[in-house]
């Protein structure tokens, strides 16, 4: 793998970063949007670099045939000399600026990028986790939530990030969502065990490798194909006892429709 190759890696590199931010949004299956920028600007300079080695490379042996040339019509001992000398320069000079074999291996997650690009999380990480991440200690158990179901009407229907249906859940001693309608917008996943299925939603804090689970158990409607998406009408299945105890919390749906997958596919 010469230095032009190396120069090619970086554009190709710096491209896919500009193809899954500029001109798609496939980066947000992996980061959250306000990394954007920053991948641009990584882009940006991987290309700009990326030319300035391939130019660079282009330029010296350009440079070195011009002074072979000239060398070659120098004649006699000298020329024999000359060519002794070059010969060594591009023999060991040469290996030695040479990247060893493998590094062409860089070159398969760019073309995964621009062939196959890898989706965003979905059941298989949910189903590869204990459930929903339950609320820190130290959070109260009453008082005023970010849902907007205490600003709505006692008919209106609420539409809901599955986090904040399922932080409720366990917080809301005063139990707020009982007989309340809300929407809830999520991918499908079989369960395991037990009846129904779940519709979950993954929340990330900086990119996929933080992500973690929020989801629910849907009851009332057969489980759909898995990691399809569904906006889903009902209501919460108010637990018996503590919910703070509650392992998960379930949804009783009245409604539900097949969505196309959000470009941002994470809360």
């Amino acid at each position: 793998m010469n230095r032009i190759a190396q120069g090619l890696t970086l554009v190709l590199l710096g491209a896919a970063a500009l193809t899954s931010t500029v001109a798609t949004d496939l980066y947000l299956n992996w980061v959250k949007q306000s990394f954007g920028p920053f991948l641009i600007a990584a882009g940006v300079v991987m290309v700009v670099l990326g030319v300035l080695v391939i130019v660079a490379e282009l330029r010296g042996e350009k440079e070195a045939a011009a002074t072979g040339g000239e060398a070659g019509r120098a004649g006699g001992v000298g020329e024999e000399a000359s060519g002794a000398h070059h010969g060594h320069a591009d023999g060991h000079g040469h290996d030695h600026s040479r990247a060893p074999g493998v590094a062409w291996l860089l070159l398969l997650p760019v073309l995964a990028v621009f062939v196959v690009a890898p989706p965003a999380l979905g059941s298989y990480t949910v189903e590869s986790t204990a459930g929903s991440t339950g609320p820190p200690p130290e959070q109260p158990r009453s008082g005023r939530f970010d849902d907007g179901l205490d600003e709505a009407a006692p008919d209106e229907v609420v539409a809901m990030d599955v986090r904040q249906f399922v932080m409720r859940a366990w917080v809301d001693e005063e139990r707020g969502m009982a007989g309340r309608e809300i929407e809830l917008t999520g991918f499908a996943v079989p369960a395991s065990e037990g009846e129904g299925w779940y519709l979950a939603r993954l929340q990330m804090a900086c990119c996929a490798a933080d992500a973690i689970v929020n989801k629910v158990r849907v009851l009332g409607e057969p489980a759909p194909e898995t990691d399809t998406w569904w906006t889903a009408r009902g209501t919460w299945v108010e637990p018996e006892g503590e919910i703070s105890e509650v392992s998960e919390h379930e949804f009783e749906i009245l409604e539900m429709e097949e969505v196309t997958d959000p470009p941002d596919p994470y809360e």
